[in-house]
């Protein structure tokens, strides 16, 4: 898949049309290939973002009475 298909893709997976078209018209560039690199890992690092904020805020909205880690479970208390 070459860098545009890439980009337009990415584009189409964070809801970015503005984007996207420009990028599907090459006149918009004068090294298309260097602006497709710069844009491909921004885009990529977006994508990225957006992963693990949208964790983060699923565990939010969970409501959870408290965090509660693995290392800290006390095995004596568990019942047998």
């Amino acid at each position: 898949m070459d860098q545009q298909t890439q980009l337009i893709q990415l584009c189409k997976d964070l809801r970015l049309p503005s984007i996207r078209k420009m990028v599907q018209d090459t006149s918009n560039f004068n090294h298309p290939n260097q602006a497709y690199e710069v844009l491909l890992q921004v885009l990529k690092q977006e994508k990225a973002d957006r992963f693990i904020r949208a964790k983060q805020n699923r565990i939010r909205a969970a409501n959870f009475p408290q965090k509660k880690l693995l290392d800290e479970l006390v095995e004596e208390a568990l019942p047998e």
